[in-house]
């Protein structure tokens, strides 16, 4: 059998200091598309892939055009990395489930890829409905120009662009995002505050100490001590010891970018992800944006910030910051200054490369360093995008104004409620309130009953956990001198409706094993039960309301007053 003739398959354009690791022969090996792609070409030539499969050189050689076309006609070198890591991830696929991949066949084997996507998407829920579209849009692509095929494949999959429909968050929903945010942002803190240039420069490893308690050891690529052989084992010659000593003395003596480029990139990233949570810029934008003289101007409760130029006092306005992150700001000014001193015309954020190694200015970040860490510490890491829809509904749902907020985001009005807002329990709750005050004054808020006096005054025997009367909260109506019920069935079953409503809060409530008080809805409730025993106690007819108030809750045939809230309540 006649030895395969491979034809280069490397992309001249995209080389790397004269050496492109970007080599589409590995397509061609079992295994060749899910192996480290620094470490292939070493696995192809010791044999360890085995022999190229002779059916796939065709579409190989018509991909590998494709890309290449595209880049001689001026095509960018963004789409090319993600055409090369899209095929990557389509042929490892495909040795992993022993489908073939041939021009023959390359159409039925995406259209499983394209299920085993929405697998992904629907059932293992490891994948977002937009990440799976745009994996199977640009595979589609490629392989329809490799293929001269007319219509795309993707019309032909169950895969669109829209995916679900947005749902309201549950109660706690907005919470534990928070929640997760917050935590997520006190990692990036500490990172940047165990890093600086003494530290970086220091003796390896350097420890970064978490406020959660945790700490990590930072090595720059030395193994740990015991889980080096040559220290640890008694059976290696004393030479052999020492070779290694030396060798992790030179490494950890050498402070440059050679050895210390994984610090200064954690670091980095860690500052641009703080650095999009505060400004609501977007990940493209942020990590474009080039050094120079800042200067500050006081805007709000914060500051705009503007580049100054050559021959000019100031420019446009690049971004703007809270008054709090200006300090932090200028602190990492000060470091970037230090740790890339030929470089303070470059990148706000660049990228530390070590020798021999070049990176794209334009290359997306994907935040792989701060990544690991949070999975190391068992914390959810939060992509910009996340970071930036957070950020957007937290100030919509404080200022409940979507022309401001917009502003603020650099959006349109429609592109902040299409995309970024979030439906909440707790403005949606404010929203029905405010409907019904306005539409309704019979069932308006605050609480059941009448008023007989627009100043509200407690009781002398309200317990100290009952809620204060104030005009707003329901439950604070129910301890006021000035509140009266009416004789009438419809206020007893508004009566029982709020308490079943008011229980329902309190069988949510998880009290500390410190706490000492009751829940506020605790009080509410036995006040409306102490009513309605003395309503049932006065009369026949008043006891028939209330046991037929009781009866309408055990069908969940609630008053309308509190129906809206109740069902909120019961959401997930």
């Amino acid at each position: 059998m006649p030895e395969l003739r491979i034809p280069d398959l490397k992309f001249p354009l995209m080389a790397h200091n004269g050496n492109s690791r970007w080599d589409l022969s590995s397509l061609l090996y079992r295994g060749g598309a899910g192996a480290k792609i620094t470490k292939v070409a070493e696995l192809i030539a010791n044999g360890s892939l085995g022999d190229p499969v002779s059916e796939r050189l065709p579409l190989v050689i018509r991909i590998h055009e494709e890309i290449e076309a595209d880049l001689q006609g001026g095509g960018s070198w963004e789409t090319a990395y993600h055409n090369i890591w899209n095929a990557r991830r389509f042929f490892a696929w495909a040795d992993r489930t022993g489908n073939a991949i041939t021009p023959e066949l390359a159409e039925s084997t995406f259209l499983e890829y394209a299920e085993h996507l929405l697998h992904r998407v629907q059932v293992k829920r490891d994948l977002a409905q937009s990440g799976a579209y745009q994996m199977a849009n640009q595979i589609s692509a490629l392989l329809g120009r490799a293929l001269g095929l007319e219509t795309s494949l993707l019309v032909r999959t169950r895969i669109n662009k829209t995916g679900r429909k947005k749902r309201a968050l549950g109660t706690q929903a907005d919470k534990q995002d928070l929640a997760e945010t917050f935590a997520f942002g006190q990692t990036l803190l500490d990172i940047t505050d165990a890093l600086t240039i003494e530290t970086i420069q220091g003796p390896l490893p350097v420890t970064i100490q978490f406020r959660s308690g945790h700490s990590m050891d930072e090595w720059c690529y030395l193994d740990p001590p015991e889980k080096v052989k040559a220290l640890g084992s008694a059976n290696v010659p004393p030479r052999h010891r020492k070779v290694s000593l030396a060798r992790r003395a030179a490494w950890s003596a050498d402070t440059s970018h050679r050895t210390r480029h994984p610090l200064i990139n954690l670091r980095t990233e860690a500052e641009l992800l703080i650095f999009i949570a505060q400004t609501g810029m977007n990940l493209a934008q942020a990590q474009a944006l080039r050094m120079g003289q800042f200067r500050y101007q006081s805007h709000l409760d914060g500051y705009r910030v503007y580049r100054i130029y050559k021959s000019r006092r100031s420019g446009e306005v690049e971004f703007e910051i809270y008054s709090e992150y200006r300090p932090l700001f200028e602190r990492y000014l000060a470091w970037r200054a230090a740790t890339f001193p030929h470089d303070q015309a470059g990148l706000l954020f660049p990228y530390a490369n070590p020798p021999g190694r070049t990176r794209r200015p334009s290359a997306t970040r994907e935040f792989g360093a701060v990544s690991d860490r949070c999975k190391k510490l068992n914390i959810r890491f939060i992509r910009p995008q996340k970071l930036r829809c957070t950020r957007i509904n937290w100030l919509m749902r404080r200022s409940r104004d979507a022309e401001l907020t917009a502003e603020m985001n650099q959006h349109t009005q429609e592109t902040l409620l299409r995309v970024y807002e979030q439906p909440h329990h707790q403005a949606a709750a404010v929203e029905v309130s405010r409907f019904h005050a306005l539409m309704d004054p019979s069932i308006a808020m605050p609480g059941p009953g009448i008023c007989i006096e627009a100043v509200p005054k407690a009781l002398s025997s309200a317990p100290p956990q009952s809620p204060p009367p104030d005009c707003i909260s329901p439950a604070g109506c129910l301890f006021c001198q000035h509140q009266r019920d009416i004789d009438s069935e419809d206020h007893v079953w508004s009566l029982a409706t709020y308490r079943h409503y008011k229980s329902l809060e309190l069988a949510r409530y998880r009290p500390s094993a410190k706490s000492e008080h009751a829940h506020p809805a605790k009080a509410a409730v036995d006040r409306i039960t102490s009513k309605l025993i003395s309503l049932e106690s006065s009369s026949e007819l008043r006891a028939m309301w209330v046991q037929e108030s009781i009866e309408r809750i055990r069908e969940e045939h609630y008053h309308p007053k509190w129906e809206g809230f109740i069902a909120l309540l019961d959401m997930r």
